[in-house]
């Protein structure tokens, strides 16, 4: 059927019924075998001789949209049911965007669907519940049956438009997809919009007079106040987003103008603060800022900003507008092109200005004249790269009580999987997990056996002191195992560092930062050495491998079983009887001559002596000269 040629009447925009009572007076009469429009102008297809009924507020005649004969029991929701279980098939119809129905608020959909379903509804009635704009195309699912029907409009005009309709095979977009492509688009624009007014020779970002950019007026961006507000900050984000290095924005845009955008509180632009922190040049000139209150939003904002411009703001001619603008910025220098503070006056001020870093304090170890920390350090962390078994079997015994926590990012993360099977993080577990108490390990088999399974490490000499932060103070009141009926006194060691980590099952290597909490205290009776570690609390961070193509000297796994000799003296299970015949003062002179032979430090003395020589004066002698050749460095006092 060919497209009507007639004068067409009416408002294009207004959806009309049919109705089935007779024409009412002022309706337009025609013969029975004239053709039939209805008020748009079109062919109508259905109804009686008479005119069009009238419609109400929302476009429907007294018969409903789509009259047709339907069926009683017949509800909306079966119907949706039929739809969906029934073959569709797909039609494109072009020609709604060149309508004069486009301007509506859901442009122009649904006027369009109510236009088909009068125009088929003679022949069938058909429901037509939704579609979706694509472009210059609206898409629509029927009924394959009814697919014929809706082809039969091919050509038909709607509200001025011709309409093109046919039926493809191709996959009907989702309304996901059309916003994500919209949002692709409208990105690009916006991207085009940021290189046109990017002065990259003097490193200047003209964001002014933006209501004049024509691909920003396109977009519709200056429709109302809120839609320029969310416009604008996706372009501040935007142009954040281009650096991910923070220096490297600082130094590709410096500079800002923000003039003549008849800004009237820079709460419609706060967002510059927050993608362009370090801006050192802003120009807010020809705008409509008129109280400094308007202005204070971005109090202590920008404070790297040295040049600011206000010129043309009713604000400028308030009174403390000065003093109020050089307190929010401390770095200010220029103000509205006059020198307000000197390049030496700013940086005094800035540095006045910023918060200062709590001081970080060297390591504080208060465990007496014994020197018992250090001492039990140096050997620790020695024993833990190379071999663990020996270090657990010296300083843990069956009380022993050892806990980790691995603060990874995500579980999913491969570097952490040494360690997250062992994990006591309550934030990742939760405290009503069976495993949370489950996992406080205790004893030296159970402790050993863990410790074997993480990756090997390699930490830093003890003595290279910007490495490590190291705290002790002593610990009153730890129960004493040798005699029930006293208290001893303990001692509290934190050690926070980092070392160097070789996973060769992940094939992961790099560095990670660690806290390590112990608390000491006397041994029972028979161990190898006067003090045990009651409890070791073991957490680690800060996972960041070497960068690639990065020359690490190898890491040696540590031993599963013991290897080589101990640090300073073979461990036994037999404590010498000439322990208590040595008192105090005894032991600090065997201390110093020993140091003063070997050239041992005093830490390392002490344990030659207090270890399995058990202050023999020969058995220490001699188990130095059998474990010389395996002491570290800094075992020695340097020359």
């Amino acid at each position: 059927m060919a497209p009507p040629t007639g004068p067409r009447g009416g408002n294009a925009n207004r959806l009309s019924t049919r109705s089935t009572t007779a024409p009412r007076a002022g309706g337009i009469s025609k013969r029975r075998n004239a053709v039939r429009t209805d008020r748009d102008g079109d062919v109508s297809m259905n109804g009686p001789a008479g005119g069009n009924a009238p419609t109400g507020p929302g476009g429907r005649g007294r018969g409903g949209r789509g009259r047709g004969p339907r069926s009683g029991g017949r509800s909306r929701l079966v119907q949706n049911i039929r739809d969906h279980i029934e073959t569709k098939a797909i039609i494109k119809i072009h020609g709604l965007k060149n309508s004069k129905a486009a301007g509506n608020k859901d442009g122009g959909l649904r006027g369009l669907l109510d236009f088909l379903e009068r125009k088929t509804a003679k022949e069938k009635t058909i429901v037509l519940s939704r579609g979706i704009i694509d472009g210059d195309w609206v898409w629509i699912k029927v009924k394959k049956e009814d697919a014929p029907i809706i082809l039969r409009l091919n050509g038909f005009t709607y509200a001025g438009a011709p309409l093109t309709i046919q039926e493809t095979t191709e996959i009907m977009p989702t309304p996901t997809a059309i916003v994500s492509r919209e949002a692709a688009e409208t990105k690009a624009k916006l991207l085009t919009v940021l290189a046109n007014r990017y002065n990259a020779e003097q490193k200047v970002l003209d964001l002014s007079a933006l209501g004049t950019d024509p691909i920003l007026g396109n977009l519709g961006t200056f429709d109302s106040q809120s839609l320029a507000q969310k416009s604008f900050k996706a372009l501040v984000h935007l142009v954040g987003s281009q650096y991910t290095d923070p220096e490297e924005k600082r130094a590709a845009i410096p500079a800002v103008s923000l003039a003549r955008n008849d800004i009237t509180d820079v709460e419609q632009v706060y967002s510059l603060a927050t993608s362009l922190p370090k801006l050192l040049r802003l120009d807010l000139t020809g705008n409509k800022l008129d109280n400094l209150s308007k202005i204070s939003k971005w109090k202590d904002q920008f404070r790297y900003l040295q040049e600011l411009h206000l010129t043309g703001n009713p604000v400028t001619a308030q009174p403390n507008y000065l003093a109020e603008i050089l307190s929010w910025f401390p770095s200010l220098q220029i103000l509205d092109g006059q020198q307000v503070r000197t390049p030496a006056e700013a940086a005094e001020n800035f540095k006045s200005y910023m918060p200062q870093p709590i001081p970080e304090y060297p390591s504080n170890m208060r465990d007496g004249e014994a020197n018992v920390a250090a001492s039990f350090l140096t050997s620790f962390f020695d024993y833990y790269d190379r071999d663990r078994s020996a270090l657990v079997s010296q300083f843990y015994d069956f009380e022993s009580s050892f806990t980790l926590i691995s603060k990874e990012n995500t579980a999913r993360d491969k570097s952490w999987k040494a360690y997250s099977q062992y994990s006591r993080n309550i934030q990742k577990l939760g405290p009503r997990n069976r495993q949370t108490p489950e996992r406080v390990y205790t004893g030296s088999k159970k402790i050993a056996e863990i410790w074997n399974s993480l990756p090997a490490t390699r930490h830093p000499i003890l003595a290279e002191a910007v490495t490590w932060i190291v705290d002790c103070h002593t610990f009153p009141g730890i129960a004493d195992p040798n005699n029930p009926s006293q208290f001893a006194m303990g001692l509290v060691i934190n050690v926070n560092g980092s070392f160097e980590e070789a996973d060769t099952t992940q094939n992961l290597f790099g560095v990670r930062k660690f806290s390590r909490n112990f608390i000491l205290g006397p041994s029972l009776p028979g161990a190898p050495y006067p003090y045990r570690v009651i409890s070791d609390h073991y957490t680690v961070y800060g996972w960041k491998p070497y960068p690639p193509g990065t020359v690490v000297a190898p890491i040696a796994p540590p031993a599963t079983v013991t290897t080589t000799a101990p640090a300073i003296a073979p461990v036994t299970t037999e404590i010498s009887p000439g322990a208590a015949r040595v008192d105090d003062v005894t032991k600090t002179q065997m201390i110093q001559e020993l140091s003063r032979i070997t050239g041992m430090t005093a830490e390392y003395s002490q344990l030659c002596l207090s270890g399995a020589a058990d202050w023999n004066w020969e058995m220490a002698l001699k188990s130095f000269e059998e474990t010389k050749a395996a002491l570290p460095a800094n075992a020695f006092i340097a020359a």
